[in-house]
């Protein structure tokens, strides 16, 4: 018997579970496939690394044989150009690897790990969920108060949801050879757009993204219709001739968000509640995210039930916003190629382009700011707001603003009520930092002064500059 069931040992699984065990539950986490197993989304944004980190989970990445990327190869809207980071803050990494050292390090807080067991069915019975499992040919059963759905796409596919995003089918395989690209590539073609991944482990992965209905319609088999793409781009180029070491797949990467991602006794978690476009290469970013967060909602809904509607609330309106500002920027980023290519691909990718995007930031003139008298504009208020606080989700008064998707709580680790309730009008930006002194640091006052600045939160005040110190 498990306090806590979770069905999935992906990213999202594995960190939930992970977390879940240090908060004090008892765990048990089913998975269905034995690992390593073959896995896309093998790029890995910047934003992984304090993530796991948090979770006391870094120790993954290198143990996974993780590869530092430095460069990238783009051939976009603006033509070919290389992209380099000298900060190395990008990985790629063999998801069989990465995944397999996630469930482990899960192992060592104490999660029980069932694998290979499939779920069969689950429901709930007498305030309990009663779940049915396969293993090694024999059926069991599991008893649990709280159930998280980490199967991906699988998971979401009879939920409710809504699309975020043009219909988008990849198709991929991997290669080996002596001659292979030894950093990833991205490219627009004329109706798809194309993305090869050198992998720690020597494979190279070509993916395709396409309108799955103009696949179709090109008629053939999915291998020869995929080497016509891929002849198409520079994914191969000057490669020689390496063999394919596997059969050519095809996976949904449409995104979306389920409606209705958590209720008082499960939640959903990673790709079973949210995918975004893969334009962003954050996937396993947003997977692990929500497990953190999910953790805290589920810890809340078992220990602090009369806040299940604030959790609730929060996770729900959380994948909401993340699934609207990766839509948008998507948008964005395809409306590129569709203002310099046109055509009915790139156009379809752009809905919702221009929409209520996030203020420009005004440039910082450190000499003109330090003089500015500054008071709070008078479309600024608290507002109480669902948020995390340590490990559960609590009310709290939160900064709202026109210029605001949503109330903002916390930024840069600090309660933004407490600095703006009672600011007198009339300080400079170095005054408000020293007024903060006793919460944060002068320059983390700066540094949050000159956010609020840009948000249009802090305006040029009529009252003189010390007038009311």
């Amino acid at each position: 018997m498990a306090d806590v069931c979770v069905i999935g040992a992906g990213p999202a699984g594995s960190v939930f579970a992970a977390r879940m065990a240090q908060l004090g539950h008892r765990v048990l986490l089913v998975e269905q496939e034995r690992f390593p197993r073959l896995r896309l989304g093998e790029s890995l944004s910047p934003g992984v690394q304090p993530l796991l980190k948090a979770a006391g989970l870094e120790t993954t990445i290198e143990a996974s044989g993780a590869k530092r990327l430095r460069e990238v190869s783009i051939d976009w809207a603006e033509g070919p150009r290389l992209r380099e980071d000298p900060r190395e803050q990008g990985l790629l990494v063999d998801r069989g690897a990465f995944d397999l050292m996630l469930l482990e390090r899960a192992r060592g807080f104490g999660v029980e790990v069932r694998q290979p067991a499939r779920v069969l069915d689950w429901r709930r019975s007498g305030g309990r969920w009663r779940i049915a499992v396969e293993a090694e040919g024999r059926r069991g059963a599991i008893e649990a108060d709280f159930v998280a759905d980490a199967r991906g796409r699988s998971g979401a596919a009879a939920a409710p949801r809504r699309r975020a995003g043009a219909l988008t089918l990849a198709v991929f395989a991997y290669w080996r050879g002596v001659r292979l690209p030894d950093r990833p590539h991205i490219e627009a073609g004329a109706a798809e757009w194309f993305w090869g991944v050198p992998l720690p482990n020597g494979l190279y992965n070509t993916l395709a993204f396409v309108d799955p209905k103009a696949l179709r319609a090109a008629g053939g088999d999915l291998t020869r219709r995929f080497l016509d793409l891929i002849a198409r781009s520079r994914l191969m180029q000057d490669c020689g001739e390496p063999g394919r070491t596997g059969p050519v797949r095809a996976i949904d990467a449409t995104p979306y968000v389920v409606d209705e991602p958590v209720d008082r006794a499960s939640i959903r978690l990673g790709d079973a509640a949210l995918a975004i476009d893969p334009i962003s290469s954050s996937g396993v970013q947003k997977a692990v995210r929500s497990a953190l967060s999910g953790a805290i909602v589920a810890n809340t809904l078992l220990r602090k039930p009369e806040r299940a509607d604030i959790a609730i609330a929060f996770y729900r309106d959380q994948l909401a916003d993340a699934s609207e500002s990766h839509r948008r920027w998507a948008a964005e980023h395809y409306g590129a190629v569709a203002d310099a290519r046109g055509g009915a691909f790139w156009v379809a990718r752009t809905e919702g382009r221009g929409g209520a995007t996030q203020p420009a930031e005004e440039p910082f003139d450190g000499r003109a700011l330090a003089a500015a008298p500054l008071e709070l504009s008078p479309h600024a208020a608290l507002v109480e707001t669902p948020c995390l606080a340590g490990e559960y989700v609590e009310a709290a008064p939160a900064l709202a603003h026109p210029r605001l998707a949503r109330p903002v709580a916390y930024l840069g680790g600090c309660a933004l009520a407490p600095l703006l309730e009672g600011l007198p009008p009339g300080l400079t930006p170095l005054e408000i930092a020293r007024s903060w002194s006793d919460r944060a640091s002068i320059e983390t006052g700066l540094a949050l002064a000159g956010w609020l600045i840009r948000q249009g939160v802090l305006v040029r005040s009529s009252a003189p500059a010390g007038a009311r110190r």
